[in-house]
């Protein structure tokens, strides 16, 4: 799956995040989490609908989770131009154990309320 590349604006800060992160774990078993990402465009971003759609092939490949956050960040590195990438993954308690994995630059996660999600 390919992060389709946008121009924007240099310098512009951009954050992405999204509760919808799956993907299998060597045991077959699955992983779900939330998926934070942040960086400086260098002039380049990816389009969200491209990004959707590489989350959602994460669903039906193999990784250790310790090595998803480095993929993820791999991934945006190889499809755009950027300044200060991070990535952090929150996985859901599994076997009561919480797991909280980053890869690049440093930051604070913001979580926001979905203000479109019914419930």
């Amino acid at each position: 799956m390919r992060l389709e590349k946008i121009n924007i604006q240099k310098n512009t800060r951009v954050e992405f995040s999204s509760n919808e992160l799956l993907f299998l774990a060597k045991s077959g078993q699955p992983y779900r989490g939330s998926l934070y990402v942040k960086f400086e465009s260098l002039g380049e971003s990816f389009d969200m609908l491209s990004f959707k759609h590489y989350i959602t092939s994460l669903r039906s490949q193999t990784f250790n989770a310790e090595d998803i956050a480095h993929e993820i960040y791999t991934t945006i590195l190889n499809a755009i131009e950027s300044k200060d990438l991070g990535v952090v993954v929150d996985l859901s308690a599994r076997g009561g154990i919480q797991q909280r994995l980053s890869f690049g630059s440093e930051f604070s996660v913001t979580q926001k309320n979905n203000i479109f999600q019914v419930g």
